[in-house]
């Protein structure tokens, strides 16, 4: 899966995916295996999980590129990754990720990238239970499987509007994402020994996800 998709970043056309097409099969039936096993791990600590009936081939998006609003035209990602969820990829509902991007592979849990009205309610939930917050983004299993704690892709320069600039939440409500991630290299993969240790970080996040996922039930 790895020389495969290190061979599309080298030559990311249609020409050349026709012609490893089965290389291309292969890894996806192996990633959406690998999300299968991690879906019925993730379902022994997680209800939610368990409740969804999901499958691995429907947590791992497209390998196509969206090219609507970009200069880039290149056909397709070169990376892949899969959102395990309660209610599908597609519901908006906080879950375990992982991305297998060649040089840059991690795992990681939590609201990526949330639209902005349920971003406002995540910022509100905060704001409202910050000591029940503390405790879930300070626990020590969390901080163990990852380090740098819950991070965010982007955030505001300033509280936003309809907060209280001095409250004591305030670095997280200008937090446009909530989230833990934790990179690995590629051999990490490879080493059948370290899926247990991917179920085990997952373990660690299912209150993260929770609290943020109770805002939509």
């Amino acid at each position: 899966s790895f020389d495969f998709l290190t061979g599309l970043a080298g030559n990311n056309n249609k020409e050349w995916l026709d012609q490893h097409r089965s290389d291309y099969n292969e890894t996806m039936e192996d990633f959406a295996l690998f999300n299968q096993n991690l879906i019925d791990s993730i379902s022994a600590f997680d209800k939610s999980i368990a409740m969804s009936d999901l499958q691995g081939k429907d947590c791992i998006p497209r390998l196509n590129r969206d090219l609507r609003f970009t200069k880039d035209k290149s056909p397709y990602k070169t990376y892949l990754y899969s959102i395990i969820n309660e209610g599908g990829r597609k519901s908006g509902k906080a879950g375990y990720f992982i991305v297998m991007n060649p040089g840059e592979c991690y795992i990681g849990a939590g609201a990526f990238q949330p639209v902005p009205e349920l971003l406002k309610k995540i910022r509100q939930e905060i704001d409202y239970n910050f000591e029940d917050w503390t405790k879930i983004v300070q626990d020590s299993n969390l901080l163990k499987a990852f380090p740098d704690g819950v991070v965010s892709q982007e955030s505001l320069q300033k509280v936003p509007k309809g907060f209280d600039i001095d409250s004591p939440a305030k670095d997280y409500l200008k937090m446009k994402g909530f989230f833990v991630r934790n990179y690995y290299p590629d051999t990490f993969f490879l080493r059948k020994e370290n899926y247990n240790t991917i179920v085990e970080n997952f373990k660690a996040c299912q209150h993260l996800n929770q609290f943020v996922n109770a805002i939509q039930n």
